[in-house]
């Protein structure tokens, strides 16, 4: 279909004046071009709140189906002697198709990679539309230091073409050309997979915007009219004329920027840098993927005694502490005198497929943490974690406590920040019930090991479950940033967190599927099951005793927003459980545990305004130390060490390896309702803040008035 567009364009634009003679109007208005549109799924017509990839759940329920035939006729036939390879050969090509597809970074689900390619055309379209009518010329000295938005990178302004523009309208060449440009859009939303609150859709409320600057007039309808500033009441609170030009200046922003697609703006821009801070690997850290990151401090800096371990996510990259300038936790907390450390996952491998959680929750930590006090023998140990990475450190915090009781020794960890970090796993108090029954309702762990067992979980499965409780993410997502693009320096603030928001990183496949079924539906943690691997035989193996973190004086901060759905306030109950819990208060001093409930989303950090209130909210619970630690009696003699576990004999035998991704021809169809890691910090999420422009002030220490807010939730009793 898309070919026969590519045939018919080209004629249009070759008949003559007299053919078009009482055919058309004299002039397209803004109302007319969008006629010529028509009315698609992309627009969304039943006002659907969340994304239908109907093909791609097709796909999945008829591969769920043959799955479970398949291992049936097997079982059945198996007992005749015919081999379970006679009913199963048909997964074979799948399974390669998906593994080179992960090794690739390539979504394995092929439907979804073909949405991706009709959303690159119509961002093609959509600029080479642009382009025709704009025109380059000399910027000005003030508009080049100025940095406008519609300076190009060669140093050229551009602005809109107004006799193109009208050309376009009032002239039979003009409008043939346009009605042939705009032909080719319709054509493209037939061919998508997907309807409701859909990328294609905020792309196509752009190209709308767009008919209303060639025509210089805005829709007719209001509500019509893309990102035009109304009242409460359905008001205009900008003229026409201000609503065009801010219509423009976003336009010619996104074609400075090359921004229209914003995935591939994302991966490929030369704004889109990630990270603030520089950083090198700690020698002896390396565990196949996972490095420790050491952050030296700027210069004039001056030391404050105490080390910062940041234990990021075991999902996306660990880059989400550290943006960009201005955006970065590690700038912010470098700037106090710490020496900064923090876990770098990187992106895993099939060599690190049967690593579980004991490796990424135990051996981890204890390398790296054994390298920090190596370094800085003596000094007290702070640790911050985000999301996920605060979930599994904090059981693996109270194994280090019992380990250190039996040896007599004291701990040098005194203060723990969690990040927006879910403890509880239940459906009724914790918000995690629309998680846990979709991974009932979809999750399928033979499924999941068949196709990705060799492989790992690839970042565009992981993001098509967190979507599933994020209804028209996607669509917000790019919305929001098409919406800002006008604003001085909009692009290229949102272009580091799109770019860490695109560039996700695989799931090991072992550590997924004990995260589900341990975790997130088991809720080991919280319910003092979850076992752990020792070197002191009475704990190896055995559930980690997590009511020692209540007599070992650790405060612990728990930061958590009102707008998240990856970690819920409900979820978020670690400072009301364990550590320094009496009279457990609210944004005092005393060595306390604080609970700090805002109004923000889960990937906060991007927001400068709400990151700056982060920092000096945490770097306030950090100087107000708890009392100094008493060693814990051992219960028995230390017994001598046993044998470390295989996974950290092999750890450590483990040469650094890096993945490297070849290119391969796309994947089949395949998938079932893609597994779900519902607690990581994926970039994508409905709540991410806003990016603005007010610049992130270093935290500084203060001495805030002693206001006694005792919080509200009672401390929950220990199961």
């Amino acid at each position: 279909m898309f070919a026969m567009s590519e045939e018919l364009i080209p004629s249009l634009t070759q008949w003559t004046a007299e053919q078009y003679a009482g055919l058309l109007p004299k002039r397209f208005s803004a109302d007319d071009l969008d006629a010529m549109l028509g009315l698609t799924m992309i627009d969304n017509p039943d006002r659907r709140p969340d994304t239908k990839h109907w093909l791609s759940e097709y796909n999945g329920l008829m591969l769920k189906t043959c799955f479970k035939a398949s291992q049936q006729q097997a079982a059945f036939w198996g007992a005749w002697g015919v081999p379970q390879e006679a009913f199963t050969f048909w997964m074979k090509p799948l399974v390669a198709a998906t593994e080179k597809a992960v090794a690739a970074g390539r979504d394995p689900d092929a439907v979804a990679a073909d949405n991706l390619r009709i959303e690159s055309l119509y961002a093609v379209r959509l600029r080479r539309l642009v382009t025709a009518l704009t025109k380059e010329t000399e910027a000005s000295e003030q508009e080049k230091e100025e940095k406008r938005d519609y300076i190009t990178r060669q140093g050229r302004k551009l602005s809109f073409d107004r006799q193109q523009c009208e050309w376009a309208c009032t002239t039979p060449a003009g409008q043939a050309w346009l009605m042939g440009q705009l032909a080719a859009f319709p054509l493209l939303e037939h061919q998508y997979h997907s309807y409701g609150q859909t990328r294609l859709r905020a792309m196509k409320k752009l190209l709308r915007s767009l008919l209303q600057v060639i025509a210089n007039e805005p829709l007719s309808e209001l509500r019509r009219n893309p990102y035009r500033k109304v009242s409460a009441e359905g008001a205009k609170l900008q003229t026409d004329q201000e609503y065009l030009e801010d219509c423009e200046l976003r336009l010619l922003a996104l074609l400075a920027h090359d921004a229209f697609d914003v995935r591939r703006f994302a991966l490929e821009s030369p704004y889109a840098r990630i990270g603030a801070c520089p950083w090198e690997t700690v020698a002896g850290s390396e565990l196949y993927t996972v490095r420790l990151r050491h952050y030296p401090r700027p210069e004039g800096v001056k030391p404050n005694g105490k080390t910062l371990y940041m234990a990021s996510p075991m999902i996306n990259r660990c880059e989400l502490f550290d943006l960009a300038p201005g955006k970065s936790v590690v700038e912010g907390m470098l700037a106090l005198g710490y020496d900064l450390y923090m876990v770098d996952y990187g992106n895993p491998g099939p060599e690190q497929k049967h690593l579980g959680l004991n490796f990424y929750g135990k051996t981890v930590h204890d390398r790296y943490l054994d390298l920090v006090m190596e370094r800085h023998p003596g000094q007290v140990i702070e640790v911050m974690a985000y999301c996920m990475g605060g979930t599994l450190f904090m059981p693996y915090l109270a194994r280090r406590v019992e380990e250190a009781a039996l040896e007599g020794r004291e701990l040098k960890i005194r203060q723990v920040v969690l990040m927006t970090t879910p403890i509880l796993f239940d459906d009724e108090k914790s918000g995690h019930k629309p998680m846990r029954d979709v991974i009932r309702e979809s999750y399928d762990a033979e499924i999941m090991q068949t196709f990705f067992g060799e492989s790992n979980l690839p970042p565009q499965t992981i993001e098509a479950g967190m979507h599933a409780i994020q209804p028209g993410v996607a669509f917000s997502v790019a919305e929001g940033f098409y919406a800002r693009a006008n604003f001085p320096g909009a692009i290229d603030d949102a272009a580091p967190f799109l770019h860490w928001l695109n560039s996700g990183t695989r799931f090991p496949a072992k550590a997924h599927r004990e995260w589900i079924e341990r975790v997130f539906i088991g809720n080991e943690i919280w319910e003092g099951r979850y076992c752990l691997p020792s070197r002191f035989p009475e704990l190896d193996g055995k559930p980690v005793n997590m009511d020692v973190l209540n007599t070992a004086d650790f405060a612990i901060f728990d930061y958590r927003g009102q707008r998240d759905p990856i970690a819920p306030v409900g979820s978020c109950l670690t400072s009301e459980r364990w550590g320094s819990t009496k009279e457990n208060i609210q944004m005092t001093r005393g060595g306390l545990n604080r609970t700090i409930e805002k109004n923000i989303g889960h990937i906060f950090v991007v927001s400068k305004k709400l990151l700056t209130e982060y920092l000096e909210t945490a770097a306030d619970f950090l100087q107000d130390e708890p009392p100094a630690h008493q060693p814990q009696p051992p219960k028995a003699p230390a017994p001598a060490a046993k044998e470390p576990a295989p996974e950290t004999k092999a750890a450590e035998a483990a040469p650094a390896t890096t993945q490297t991704a070849s290119a391969a021809q796309s994947a089949q169809t395949q998938s079932s309702t893609p597994e779900t890691s519902p607690s990581t910090s994926a970039p994508q999420t409905a709540a991410a803040e806003s990016p603005t422009s007010a610049p992130a002030k270093p935290a500084q220490r203060r001495t805030p008035a002693r206001k006694k807010t005792t919080s509200s939730r009672k401390k929950p009793t220990s199961r």
